[in-house]
């Protein structure tokens, strides 16, 4: 089977490995790709977001599968385009993406749906969002109707009111203007949850404990993919049933009773609360520092199970099949991320990485990586060509971005996992590197 994976980031890394892995698969085509994937995969220029330029290259190429690891792709109609063409894409088509791309539509859904949510409403009238919002304890989360303008949370109601009135007044890069949502401020661990789904069956992955503040403690700006982690405590299998139960399988059968098709990754962002867990946001793909630290668990082939959510037969799989292992991630990243941060430092300490590591590329270049062929002969094994095009000699790998690697080790407890990550984490070596250093030191808190 032929495979292109749509993304650079490391997630893509992530599936690209896993389905590398797989022996269905005979070649793998990443696009754009990053210093990692094109180890493993061969690399084309292609702009994911472009969905018309990737159907059409996909048709050229005969490939049988599209692999977005975001959903950009889909957001942008990519399903819509291809569908006419006989090829399969692993995500829903781009109505269905509103249920991420729109918080409001989300809120809405969930909130029609008596899903467990944080209580709040959306608004599209500035007048009426201010009195509901006069009427709230403090603090509240104010979002924009588009998840790339962020939210906020506000202990000053007249910074509530003036980041309100900013909302409503001022457009977004794509035009967009909403509308908010207005809800109640939530405390406890944030945790993401996915499942593969076609609509009707969803098989669940696992809960996910991520960090996206800069500093230990979680202080400071926020910034993506400081780290991860997944555990195989008794509580974290108990969480895992929990939300599958009382929150996954209620979110597909609502999808189910919307008439809103659906098959691909179906995840949700949630927080702990005393009161239970609280669902606040929905995605359409796994999340960057989910996949890297999820998918490395997972004992079965991910490819079959592609195949079977497309064709809408899920529920002819056995239950998923997990490693007895927890699994940290720690991002490595530069000094100066997510603001200001150089480029192009040259990454060492690699090949020093203790064997069953892993490393997850973000953004890294490999100047020495495949690049994919037209119409290259089916079957050419891209491992075969990477040692043979190299001359025993590896390129050095250099950072092209802020958030530059994901250091993961699996282990039988949680501390074994984390310090056996630490320790790898210290032998890679970049200009300005930094990482945290506290990930995982407490379960789900």
């Amino acid at each position: 089977m032929k495979i292109l994976v749509l993304g650079n980031d490391g997630r893509t890394h992530a599936l690209v490995w896993k389905l590398f892995n797989s022996p269905q698969s005979d070649q793998i085509i990443c696009a754009p790709g990053n210093g990692g994937t094109s180890q493993l995969a061969f690399q084309e220029d292609l702009d994911p977001e472009n969905a018309a330029e990737v159907a059409r290259w996909a048709f050229d190429e005969n490939i049988d599968l599209i692999v977005p690891a975001g959903s950009e792709p889909l957001r942008t109609g990519l399903v819509d385009e291809v569908v006419a063409m006989h090829l399969g894409v692993y995500g829903p088509s781009q109505r269905s993406t509103r249920l991420e791309q729109s918080r409001c539509y989300a809120k809405e859904f969930l909130l029609h749906h008596k899903l467990p949510t944080a209580r709040g409403r959306t608004f599209t009238n500035l007048a009426t969002a201010e009195k509901y919002l006069a009427s709230q304890p403090l603090p509240v989360v104010i979002k924009a109707d588009n998840p790339n303008v962020g939210d906020g949370i506000f202990e000053d109601r007249y910074a509530a009111l003036a980041a309100l009135n900013e909302l409503f007044t001022s457009r977004t890069v794509d035009g967009r203007n909403d509308g908010v949502v207005i809800e109640e401020f939530l405390t406890g661990a944030r945790v993401t949850f996915s499942a593969f789904t076609d609509g009707r069956t969803a098989l669940s992955l696992l809960p996910t404990r991520l960090y996206d503040r800069l500093y230990e403690d979680n202080r400071g700006p926020v910034a993506a993919g400081m780290g991860a982690y997944t555990s195989n405590s008794t509580y974290a299998n108990k969480l895992t049933t929990y939300l599958n139960r009382h929150l996954m399988h209620p979110l597909v059968a609502a999808l189910d009773q919307a008439g809103l098709p659906y098959w691909g990754i179906l995840g949700l962002d949630c927080i702990i609360t005393p009161q239970g867990p609280r669902i606040t946001a929905l995605r359409c793909s796994l999340r960057n520092m989910e996949a890297q630290v999820v998918l490395p668990r997972m004992e079965d082939d991910l490819l079959p199970i592609i195949q079977a959510t497309i064709t809408r037969r899920l529920n002819q799989l056995p239950a998923l099949r997990w490693r007895d292992e927890a699994s940290v991630g720690i991002g490595l990243v530069v000094q100066g991320y997510p603001h200001h941060f150089a480029v192009g430092g040259v990454i060492e300490g690699l090949s020093e990485v203790e064997a069953g590591v892993l490393i997850f590329h973000d953004q890294t270049h490999n100047p020495g990586g495949l690049r994919y062929t037209a119409n290259r002969q089916r079957g050419t094994s891209p491992l075969s060509v990477l040692i043979g095009g190299t001359g025993g000699r590896m390129a050095a790998m250099t950072t092209t971005g802020g958030h530059v690697l994901t250091v993961v080790a699996l282990a039988a407890t949680l501390y074994g996992a984390r310090g056996r990550a630490l320790l790898n984490a210290e032998r890679i070596t970049f200009p300005g590197r930094y990482y945290r250093t506290d990930i995982a030191t407490r379960e789900f808190a």
